[in-house]
């Protein structure tokens, strides 16, 4: 597409230039006899795949289960994680202590496959502090004791044979009765030693590891389970002044759990299915999540420039830069679709982005949600990126190639405004392991415009 020159008369100018950039006095010093608007889109984009198939997590997406999807490939994945303790925790005889159980719960429809099909699950303790950094290629053997499980059980992803109450639930869980000496060796830590359980980082080296957690048995469905918790029941007796006697009353704790601020990793196994490597090798780049593929990008850069610089006898000033890439989903019989967001990065800045745990600073990182109405992904804030790259001497390949990777953005609420609305914000993107998606790119019918205004005088 060619660039559309449109000339303006000056009132008309300070007005659109005011509108689009956010550099207070800048329409004063384009209000020349005439002004040019160029709207530039004549830009292609090539990529290439690259197969990632080791990622950090940095979720508490707990990604459990095994799978063969035609059309995406087989997965199968376990969890390995520390818990969290309460900074506070009941004083409790060991015999008073009921029983112990683990929670594992899921939102509603958080899965992949056949939500009736029976799949085991076994519980283990670990017994070797988790390595950090930890990666999805991640080998539990040697962290636990495979002839001492701490609990099995059975779980469907599917509420059908559940009474009404559980139905209307939001989420599925599944409990799993752990070893009363547990809970009992677990409450008289406490007891000895609550300072131990202040810091989450000696509560894992010196009272308790954390857990494995793997299917022993089926397959036909993966499962982002989405919080691991301990309950500790328990019981005391207590006097009442009315009835003038002792009487036994319940009690239930949420002691543990797994949250940000420990370890957690899932050990993903994923092999692309024949197509989708087909698809690779005939320079059709995919994504694919979890640990599957990303695409490595040549962004247009020199030749934006080329463009921007062609005026470079007149004063100009910069308006938007924008980037849209068309995706196209590919068919399979689970409905696997494309990641919910994916992150564009330089390739020299990716493996820093991931290690600092960053958030996208709109120069050297960049993300985009998927729109299903549109089918792709649109980078609209690329315009700081270009205002740094024209400082630049110098520009090589590290300052236009890019990656294009699955990621979660990650939010929360942040304050209020004036009228007490809290507002969002990011707080991580960290890679997709939630659950299987893929999608094909199409750099062919990419779609970057360039905006600028040129006048007349050089400033």
């Amino acid at each position: 597409m060619k660039s559309f020159i449109h000339w303006l008369t000056a009132l008309a100018i300070i007005f659109t230039v005011a509108a689009c950039n956010d550099n207070a006095g800048v329409g004063g010093s384009l209000a020349e006899e005439s002004v040019v608007i160029v709207v530039d889109s004549n830009f292609t984009v090539s990529a290439t795949d690259i197969r990632n198939d080791v990622v950090q997590s940095r979720t508490l997406s707990q990604l459990i289960g095994d799978i063969v999807a035609p059309g995406y490939g087989s997965i199968h994945s376990d969890f390995v994680g520390q818990m969290m303790p309460s900074l506070q925790l009941d004083t409790v005889k060991p015999e008073n202590i009921d029983s112990i159980k683990l929670f594992i719960q899921m939102n509603r429809g958080n899965f992949v496959g056949d939500s009736l099909v029976p799949m085991g699950l076994e519980v283990y303790r670990l017994t070797k502090d988790l390595p950090y950094p930890i990666y999805s290629d991640f080998d539990p053997d040697g962290y636990y004791d495979p002839n001492s499980p701490l609990a099995s059980g059975v779980y469907t992803a599917s509420t059908m044979n559940e009474p009404d109450s559980i139905k209307k639930l939001s989420v599925i869980y599944k409990a799993l009765d752990l070893p009363l000496s547990l809970g009992r060796e677990l409450m008289k830590a406490y007891a000895d030693n609550p300072a131990a359980f202040a810091n989450p980082e000696t509560f894992s080296s010196q009272i308790f590891k954390g857990l494995y957690i793997k299917s022993n048995y089926g397959s036909g469905r993966i499962s982002d389970f989405s919080t691991t918790s301990i309950r500790v029941y328990f019981h005391r007796n207590v006097y009442n002044t009315d009835s003038a006697r002792y009487e036994l009353k319940k009690y239930v704790g949420d002691y543990f759990a797994a949250t940000p601020e420990v370890v957690v990793n899932n050990n993903i196994h994923y092999t692309p299915a024949p197509e989708l490597a087909a698809m690779v090798n005939s320079d059709r780049p995919v994504l694919a999540a979890p640990a599957g593929y990303e695409a490595q990008l040549r962004f247009p850069l020199p030749e934006i420039l080329a463009s921007y610089n062609r005026y470079s006898t007149m004063s100009r000033v910069l308006n938007t830069l924008t980037f849209q890439l068309p995706v196209e989903k590919i068919d399979n019989k689970y409905e696997i679709a494309p990641p919910p967001y994916v992150l564009l990065v330089l390739k020299s800045k990716k493996a820093e982005f991931f290690a600092t745990n960053s958030l996208c600073d709109n120069v050297t990182s960049f993300y985009a949600a998927y729109d299903a109405s549109t089918s792709s992904y649109s980078f609209t804030g690329l315009r700081q990126y270009l205002l740094e790259m024209l400082k630049k001497d110098n520009i090589t390949e590290d300052d236009y190639t890019f990656i294009v990777t699955p990621v979660q953005v990650n939010t929360e609420s942040a304050g209020s405004n004036y009228y007490g609305m809290a507002s969002t914000v990011v707080s991580s993107i960290v890679p997709y392991v939630s659950k299987p998606a893929m999608c094909r790119i199409i750099p062919s019918d990419a779609k970057i415009k360039l905006t600028f205004s040129a006048g007349n005088n050089k400033i």
